[in-house]
């Protein structure tokens, strides 16, 4: 049986430890007599809270509810601390004998399972009012007869009415073995008779005891007695080692220590104990990759993990996992190494001292463009299969492949180096962390060169490839000496920046990854002429020339070309031109390309399209193994028609001709050609000359005084010309007369009224008519079919002549026979169709056919008739037309009238 001390205690108790301060609630709790076997009965032990205070911050283990000898309020030494005293005396050891349902087996270790918890006697229960179970009045007294005699008659030097059972655990860690080490103090007055005194750990998973140490060499502990003058509390420190076993580190969620004074060494019988604050277990996963790099062929990382979850795992395997093709693809077991720096840290992780890991795999298993992820694994199987505890660090390679770069300069500009620079991003170029640039002859298929090259920071490019952890380091730049590197004109070049895991050659034995930049071929030229002007001494020429095929043709030559032939040449000497190096650095040597000179020859030689030729050539005259860049064609001999204006009386003409062959010919004329038959029909000299023209100089700087080249003329309109196509010659010449020497310019047909109407017999104009010969019903004509006369008759008599000329421009669309019409034309306008008649004895006579254009004034045929009859109607149809020959209802109409009235337009 047992009895229930009062029915509810709550008791506050004040915890001062530096600048913490705890507040501990105790409340309810439930002392059992139980059988001398049993300890303590854990189902009657209550408590509203347990307060946790985590110790060396994310160190193992967390400690909770200690107090110290120094941060005990205890001006009411009836108040415990709130951590569980449990107190037994041997006398009470059978009054709970039969209460079987009350006792708990603290472990199966048998050496601990006799040791009971005695309840204490109905006096002491009444006279401990506080919170904790503790040794009552009574209990002190019973305990004091026990003791030797000369105890009793000895005067304690400690305060006997101090009812507190005090302690503090200092510290908890694993030393350097992995054994769980604490120390602390245990201080009370009900220590007194028990000479024996304990540490045991307890599981409070399995709820099992885990093992005990017997303190055999009590530390001395004078702040002890200072702050508690109890018993023994001067000497009631301890320093202990557990073995505990690593199934138990590796699995328990918290263990609780227990100090316990006893009166047997065999635990049982008459005890006190204080059961510390459970010890939270840290079952975390600590690990950190410090290193992953490639030498000689093999992926090294390096690192360390420390878990109290590998406690009971003696296997250390460092495995290489493919995320992307979902397989493990290497594996390795390693000796774990001493890592001092993680222990500081993980002070309470078992074997973080020895935590640390190096492992080396062959590249030749690995992909590194695939996500590979290290995972560092302690098990209980060397292959793997058993209990096993995994840390997953972060992929070495993430998978996304990137691989991006820019050549921003290619410069052979200077013609001794070739310099090059720009960035190459890619993803695994922090494990490939060897840099090359090779230079690469395509046509010949073969490296011409290579060279190792340091990373140089792009902040820029890290900011547009942020998931690229090298981007920021990704810039390079290299020289090469030209001399070294024999390049070939006319061959295709590739740079390639190349990432390898191999330091040697051109790391092409190891796993690499190629950006190729296409510079393009080795072909490049170009040039530029900034002042062409053509001299009495020959053609002035300035700018600069540049070629790739430059290498080994070191004669630089101008040659000037008429019409494909040579007609001088000069050797130059290149100059150097700096603004041709920045824009075009990519062609050899353009920093020594310019040139100014002039080619000598006599201009009047120049008689066609000039063309400057630019000559590279091994040859020191320029006649072999050579390489030609040609300029535009430049005309000597240019002109341009600015204006020509026809009136109905005059003519107005003016332009600009320029001719490298006007040397020595001071006459210009103006010669007009029928445009159809090329036959001269008018000439005339123009006087007003070489007239101010900057513009012509400008567009045409090859030919000699171009920019005295305009000219203009205004005359009355000859009848040679009126009504006629034609087309105008200007012409230089040293003939007064317009013959001789001359160069001549040509312009487009100009029409004279040859959109108007005419006579068809020009020379007679209009003439005169006789009534029968005029159109409509007139005197004379009545022997016509209703007096009607559809036309107007020309007769040889009064408009004498045999050629009978076009009365307007137009289109052939007709040419036959009918009786009473002999042979006829017919001409279509547009507006009109035409009839010529009656004048044509044979198709002989006929000089046009259909389908033929024909302008104003055009011969239509040679008259060898009595008269020739035009008539005209808005009727295209000849044959309906026709049928109306005799019928004045408009189909036909008025020739006279027209062409009168369509002479001025």
């Amino acid at each position: 049986m047992y009895k229930r001390l009062s029915p509810f205690y709550e008791h506050t108790i004040k915890l001062h430890s530096g600048a913490r301060t705890g507040i501990f609630i105790i409340s309810e709790f439930k002392f059992d007599i139980l059988e001398e076997n049993t300890i303590f009965n854990l189902k009657n032990f209550t408590s509203k809270i347990l307060p946790t205070i985590t110790v060396c911050g994310s160190a193992l283990f967390l400690m909770h509810g200690k107090v110290s000898a120094d941060q005990i309020d205890n001006t009411n030494q009836n108040q415990n601390n709130a951590q569980t005293a449990t107190i037994n005396t041997e006398g009470s050891t059978n009054s709970a004998s039969n209460n079987n349902d009350s006792s708990t087996t603290l472990t199966n270790n048998p050496e601990v399972a006799n040791t009971a918890q005695s309840g204490q006697d109905d006096n002491a229960a009444a006279s401990t009012d506080n919170t904790q179970t503790q040794t009552s009045q009574n209990t002190t007294t019973s305990q004091s007869s026990t003791n030797t005699a000369e105890e009793t008659k000895q005067q304690p030097t400690y305060d006997v009415n101090d009812h507190g059972n005090y302690a503090w655990m200092d510290s908890v860690k694993l030393n350097d073995n992995g054994q769980v080490q604490i120390n602390g103090w245990h201080a009370t007055n009900d220590a007194a008779g028990k000479s024996y005194h304990y540490i045991i750990a307890y599981d409070n998973t399995t709820q099992s005891e885990l093992g005990r140490v017997q303190v055999t060499d009590p530390v001395a502990r004078p702040d002890v007695q200072r702050a508690h003058n109890v018993y023994g509390a001067d000497k009631s420190g301890f320093n202990v080692t557990f073995n505990i076993n690593p199934d138990v580190l590796a699995n328990a969620d918290s263990i609780s220590f227990i100090s316990r004074y006893s009166a047997r060494a065999s635990v049982n019988g008459k005890y006190t104990d204080f059961w510390y604050a459970p010890i939270t277990f840290d079952k975390k996963n600590h690990a950190y990759l410090d290193s992953v790099t490639i030498k000689d062929g093999q992926l090294q990382v390096s690192g360390w993990n420390a878990t109290n979850q590998a406690a009971n795992k003696q296997y250390h395997t460092i495995i290489v996992y493919d995320r992307t093709a979902d397989k493990v693809v290497a594996s390795q077991i390693v000796n774990n190494t001493a890592r001092p720096d993680v222990a500081k840290v993980y002070p309470n992780v078992v074997n973080a001292d020895k935590s640390g890991f190096t492992a080396s795999f062959d590249l030749s298993q690995l992909n590194l463009n695939h996500q590979l992820q290290i995972i560092s694994r302690y098990g209980t199987n060397k292959a793997g299969n058993g209990s096993n505890v995994d840390y997953y660090f972060t992929p070495i390679t993430n998978g996304n492949y990137t691989n991006q770069a820019n050549l921003e300069s290619f410069n052979i500009s200077d013609g001794k180096q070739l310099n090059i620079s720009g960035w190459h991003a890619d993803d695994i170029s922090k494990l490939e962390s060897n840099h090359f640039l090779i230079l690469f002859d395509n046509t010949a298929n073969k490296q011409v060169a290579t060279m190792k090259v340091n990373q140089l920071n792009r902040p820029d490019v890290a900011k547009v490839y942020q998931s690229v952890a090298t981007a920021g380091q990704s810039g390079f730049n290299a020289t090469f000496n030209l001399a070294d590197l024999n390049l070939t004109p006319g061959h295709s070049y590739s740079l390639v920046s190349r990432y390898s895991t191999s330091a040697n050659g051109n790391g092409d034995d190891g796993q690499y990854t190629d950006y190729w930049f296409n510079t393009g071929a080795l072909n490049q030229q170009a040039y530029y002429l900034e002042n062409v002007k053509m001299t009495n001494e020959g053609l002035h020429v300035a700018g600069w020339m540049a070629s790739d095929y430059a290498m080994g043709r070191n004669n630089a030559y101008i040659i000037i070309l008429n019409d494909g032939k040579e007609i001088g040449r000069q050797k130059v000497d290149l100059t150097y031109r700096s603004d041709v190096a920045n824009a075009k650095s990519g062609i050899y040597n353009s920093t020594k390309s310019g040139f100014d000179t002039t080619v000598k020859f006599n201009p009047a030689v120049a008689t066609g399209n000039l063309q400057v030729l630019m000559r590279f050539s091994s040859d020191a005259n320029g006649d072999r193994d050579y390489a030609d860049q040609y300029s535009q064609k430049y005309a000597s001999n240019a002109s341009f028609f600015d204006s020509i204006q026809v009136s109905d009386t005059s003519i107005y003409v003016s332009g600009w001709h320029a001719s490298d062959q006007a040397a020595n010919k001071p006459y210009q004329y103006l010669i007009f050609l029928d445009a159809n038959t090329g036959q001269e029909l008018y000439r005339q000299r123009v006087t007003d000359i070489n007239r101010s023209r900057g513009d012509v100089a400008a567009a045409n700087p090859a030919i000699i005084n171009a920019d005295k080249s305009g000219y203009q003329l205004a005359f009355t309109i000859p009848s040679q010309l009126d009504h006629h196509n034609v087309k105008i010659i200007h012409r230089i010449t040293d003939d007064i007369n317009g013959n001789g020497n001359y160069v001549d310019a040509y312009s487009d047909p100009v029409s004279i009224h040859n959109n108007r109407w005419a006579w068809p017999f020009p020379s007679v104009g209009e003439g005169h008519f006789m009534g029968a010969q005029l159109f409509g019903v007139n005197p004379g004509g009545q022997f016509r079919q209703n007096g009607f006369h559809d036309g107007l008759d020309f007769g040889a008599y009064d408009h004498p002549g045999t050629q009978v000329h076009a009365i307007h421009s137009g289109t052939i669309v007709g040419v036959g026979y009918t009786a009473g019409l002999d042979w006829y034309v017919l001409q279509d306008t547009g507006e009109y169709l035409i009839v010529y008649q009656e004048a044509f004895s044979n198709r002989g006579n006929i000089n046009v056919t259909p389908g033929q254009k024909i302008e104003v004034g055009d011969v239509i045929g040679n008259r060898d008739t009595s008269h020739v009859h035009i008539g005209i109607t808005r009727e295209h149809n000849f044959n309906r037309a026709l049928a109306k020959s005799f019928t004045n209802d408009g189909t036909w109409l008025n020739p006279l009238e027209i062409i009168r009235n369509g002479l001025n337009g």
